[in-house]
């Protein structure tokens, strides 16, 4: 389950990547195709948000339980991961929540900038530490 969870990751993050760069050609002004793109887009990107946070967390009680007091790279790397994941994916619902539900003007777009460039490298990084457990 865990390599189709990777997969799906690597997959969103490219996508993710492609979907920012090419709609700032396609779509400069953020009017038309790019925003019914990203209504497609955002709830995959909390599907993922919840498998990275997920696993992040499993990640982090099991670096906790087995290292001693010392600050190791692995220790840092589950808390970094797990806390960062979790900022962002409040941010991605409060944003998504905002623009599906409430109002399209009442979404922030250095928020959804922000998103769309940390989620992409969040979703690599959890599915290639993914990988490494399976």
């Amino acid at each position: 389950m865990k390599s189709l969870f990777s997969l799906f990751l690597r997959v969103l993050a490219v996508v993710v990547y492609v979907q920012f760069i090419s709609s700032q050609f396609y779509d400069p002004t953020g009017d038309g195709v790019a925003e019914t793109i990203y209504r497609i887009l955002d709830p995959l990107l909390v599907l993922g948000m919840i498998i990275v946070v997920y696993y992040a967390y499993q990640r982090k009680r099991a670096v906790d339980a087995t290292s001693d007091v010392s600050v190791t790279r692995e220790y840092l790397e589950a808390n970094g991961v797990l806390y960062v994941g979790v900022a962002l994916f409040f941010g991605l619902l409060w944003n998504w929540i905002g623009f599906q539900f409430v109002d399209p003007t009442n979404s922030h777009g250095w928020l959804w900038t922000l998103i769309d460039l940390a989620l992409p490298l969040l979703f690599f990084a959890s599915s290639v530490q993914l990988l490494k457990e399976e």
